[in-house]
């Protein structure tokens, strides 16, 4: 099994790297206590489901240096393979995130930051010259470091983007969810032809008359392009859903037909859009 150790100084980043990995496809635990990492290994071991894994450790584990090189002289004859990737970044920056977070540092039992920050690096300094990888995460963004995470296991396939398509009315409020809102308000307006104000935008002859225009599969055409530019850019850059929004007056019949329509192109295009109507049956 290949055991991937996630660790460095606290604030420098671990979380959103351990994270990074979980959406690779490790199984992923933060803070193992190292004396129950060899049975973890071995239980991970007899489950075929489960060929990598991600352990966060930092020093909040009080096993952790004492243990870690009998540990891993273990883990090594258990045959895995054992990979350390290490994260620092600057005082400055770590003091700046610990302000921003409010959180307390493990080592500290006061105010005075910097000189905690300066005995934890001198606990690691042996741990940092037997690493993989070691990033430095001072100038990092969150996706930065996800990017380069992403970047050291590039034999990893990062899972399919999750698509959700939502339709709604904007007499009803916007989506709180949404990533993307679409408004088709400018579409020709079944509802003021006879005997269509009734249906759904997934009913035939609601879709017919939409079908019939221009402007609505010139719109459906641009949308679907759009789209499907977007996805595989957003999934580069470690982004693991996608919510679009397409919105009419009512929600009822052009929003549902355009979603409907998007959900055939991008599942024609490899993807597997799941599409819900949130005000389809409202009256």
């Amino acid at each position: 099994m290949r055991l991937v150790i996630v660790t460095g100084l606290s604030g420098a980043g671990k979380t959103v790297a351990l994270h990074a990995l979980e959406d690779l496809g490790f199984f992923a635990v933060d803070n193992l206590p190292v004396p129950l990492m060899a049975g973890f290994a071995a239980l991970l071991m007899s489950n075929p489901d489960y060929p990598v894994a991600a352990i966060a450790i930092d020093i909040r584990n009080a096993d952790f240096l004492s243990h870690w090189q009998g540990v891993k002289a273990q883990l090594l004859r258990m045959n895995h393979t054992v990979e350390i990737l290490f994260l620092e970044a600057s005082d400055a920056a770590i003091v700046a995130r610990y302000q921003a977070s409010r959180r307390p540092h493990p080592l500290s039992d006061g105010d005075q930051l910097l000189p905690t920050i300066a005995d934890e690096r001198a606990l690691l300094e042996e741990l940092r010259k037997d690493v993989n990888w070691l990033v430095d995460t001072t100038d990092l963004t969150t996706h930065e470091l996800r990017g380069r995470v992403f970047s050291f296991f590039s034999d990893f396939e990062l899972p399919p983007l999750r698509v959700h398509l939502i339709s709604f009315g904007f007499s009803k409020g916007l989506p709180m969810n949404a990533d993307m809102v679409v408004d088709a308000r400018f579409l020709p307006n079944p509802y003021f032809v006879q005997g269509l104000s009734d249906l759904l935008g997934t009913d035939p002859p609601v879709q017919a008359f939409l079908e019939n225009h221009t402007e609505v599969r010139d719109f459906v055409d641009k949308l679907a392009d759009l789209v499907l530019y977007l996805l595989p850019r957003y999934r580069s850059e470690g982004k693991a859903y996608f919510t679009l929004a397409v919105g009419c007056t009512g929600g009822r019949h052009r929003s549902v037909y355009v979603a409907e329509a998007l959900q055939k192109r991008l599942t024609n295009a490899g993807f597997e859009p799941r599409v819900s109507h949130r005000d389809a049956q409202g009256t």
